[in-house]
């Protein structure tokens, strides 16, 4: 009773502070882009965050991963020979252009040899002249870590890519705010990217480390043709043959002003920072016009898809179901439809598939996977514990769906969710780059920065039968693709299911003379058993072992 009454209080309490965001001031640059300005005072330093619409989602095919490679390239460090005035920077532009003409040259003599093994190869020279132009742009950067811009005046900079926008967020001291604004438009009328070969190559051996993603494989299944189902591993060609040039090509239709919010938390005023952003941010040139990027569009209700696959070392489900974008009116009832079934641990995952059944040890629910902008998936993501199987696991999550579907939501269920939305909205207020990235990721994939705000506002207007009316048209099974990720055969950490594969083993060898037809044998009986409850499976290993036993006679 006293917990329950703590409850209220809390709830009661969050609910009467009526967060708010600090005010927001907008302007309009003159070359289009917006400027944010939220206002803190006492501040010793600023976050200016640069937030450009669009993200993977709008590269084509041709420049798949354009946007991690901008991210690494173009920011995260800052450089004053790539800042260089054009006159200055003609040695660099030469070995650039170079290296790009070596990188081409040997890319398509080690394909020529794929083809043709016993060809006499040029690849030796040009490898030897591909370090020495590499040397030779080493030489011109200084190896310090002071040299970067930004930490030799106690700042940093980081940078994300994401589905539906590049962010590139700065903290610096106050005094340093002008020159940040130079930095960064001068960064953007460069384009230098003299770093693009290290970054493409980093990029790459990253992508082939991670391998498979279970997430990418479900976003495959349920976004047939969609970029928001891209895997990067299966671009890799595109990606070795992107060349230095083509992603500044890129990079200015991308990057261009009218794609650009700049948002500064600090303290200063709008008289202050707007005549500098102006100065420098609002004369950025402004591209031709092209033709807006139209993506296809994805059907909700594609059937229910099922992908099951060998992956990892633990078995593992992620389940997802079609969802509307942020700026559909569903779109925040799921909101708190996530919160109500995973929101921390009280959630709804956590307190009965976790604690109270131990059928899962870990549980998550992720909202606008892999963005937001366009119609993506809410994912369930649950690692069952030992000896469950993925099946009861998937029964036990749809038993939690149709329950949220069917029985009323109780009352403190309710206000604890909204709540923990209320102090999560709180504490990202606290922490200026992360209000940055709230607000800028409102405008990128909602088109207004207002919803960052406005969200917290409609859940509390939101009634729990509206919750429950858009998890009905949602989650149901004809929006559904579920992926049911095994161990890999050999990897299992199970002792139940290491000694099946053994016994499994001695079967095939006894019976079957093909290699090859013994390892299918084995791992599709693995596979089988793996649906089975653990009980099932002890009861299978005796009876396999009274198999075996006379034939080791």
């Amino acid at each position: 009773m006293r917990l329950l009454v703590s409850l209220f209080a809390t709830a009661l309490a969050l609910l009467g502070q009526d967060p708010r965001l600090t005010e927001v001031q907008e302007r309009r640059l003159a070359n289009g882009a917006r400027l944010l300005l939220v206002e803190r005072r006492g501040l010793s330093a600023f976050s200016g965050t640069l937030v450009f619409q669009g993200g993977r989602a709008e590269e084509p095919t041709s420049a798949a991963g354009a946007t991690d490679l901008l991210a690494r390239a173009l920011y995260g460090s800052t450089w004053p020979e790539d800042l260089a005035p054009g006159k200055d920077r003609s040695d660099l532009e030469t070995l650039l252009k170079q290296e790009e003409g070596l990188l081409e040259s040997l890319r398509l003599e080690r394909l020529r040899l794929k083809r043709d093994p016993a060809a006499p190869t040029q690849v030796p020279a040009l490898e030897a002249s591909l370090d020495s132009i590499q040397s030779r742009l080493k030489a011109l950067f200084s190896p310090s870590p002071l040299a970067d811009l930004y930490v030799a005046r106690g700042g940093r900079q980081t940078a994300e890519a994401s589905a539906d926008a590049l962010l590139a967020q700065t903290e610096l001291p106050q005094e340093a705010f002008e020159f940040w604004c130079a930095t960064e438009a001068q960064r953007l009328r460069t384009l230098q990217l003299s770093r693009f070969s290290q970054a493409r190559t980093a990029l790459i051996a990253d992508l082939r480390s991670q391998g498979a993603q279970g997430t990418t494989l479900l976003c495959g299944a349920a976004l047939p043709g969609h970029p928001y189902g891209r895997d990067l591993l299966d671009y890799l060609p595109s990606l070795e043959a992107l060349r230095w040039s083509d992603l500044r090509a890129y990079a200015r239709r991308a990057l261009s002003p009218d794609r650009l919010t700049v948002i500064l938390v600090g303290s200063f005023s709008m008289d202050r920072v707007l005549p500098l952003v102006e100065r420098h941010l609002g004369s950025l040139p402004v591209p031709p016009d092209e033709e807006a990027v139209l993506l296809p569009e994805i059907a909700a209700d594609l059937g229910d898809r099922r992908v099951q696959a060998e992956l990892g070392s633990a078995p593992r489900l992620l389940t997802g179901w079609r969802i509307p974008s942020r700026q559909h009116p569903d779109h925040l009832a799921l909101r708190m439809a996530v919160q109500v079934l995973a929101g921390g641990q009280t959630g709804r995952l956590q307190t009965r598939l976790v604690r109270q059944k131990a059928l899962v040890r870990q549980a998550g629910l992720n909202l606008d996977v892999p963005g937001g902008r366009f119609p993506g998936l809410l994912v369930a993501d649950l690692w069952p514990s030992p000896g469950h199987s993925l099946a009861e696991v998937e029964g036990a999550l749809q038993s939690e769906i149709l329950r949220l579907q069917q029985d009323p939501i109780p009352q403190d269920e309710w206000l604890r969710a909204l709540a923990q939305l209320e102090a999560d909205q709180l504490r990202m207020e606290d922490e200026p780059a992360a209000l940055a990235r709230s607000l800028g990721m409102a405008w990128a994939q909602g088109g207004d920065w207002r919803l960052a705000e406005q969200d917290i506002q409609r859940l509390r207007a939101l009634a729990p039968e509206a919750v429950q009316a858009a998890a009905r048209t949602w989650l149901q099974p004809s929006h559904r693709t579920s992926v049911l990720l095994e161990p890999t055969l050999g990897a299992s950490q199970d002792p139940i299911e290491v000694d099946l594969a053994q016994v499994l083993k001695a079967l095939a060898a006894a019976h079957i003379a093909d290699p090859a037809q013994r390892e299918h044998l084995v791992s599709e009986g693995i596979r089988q058993l793996r649906m089975l409850s653990s009980e099932e499976r002890l009861h299978t290993l005796k009876l396999l072992k009274a198999q075996l036993a006379p034939e080791k006679k």
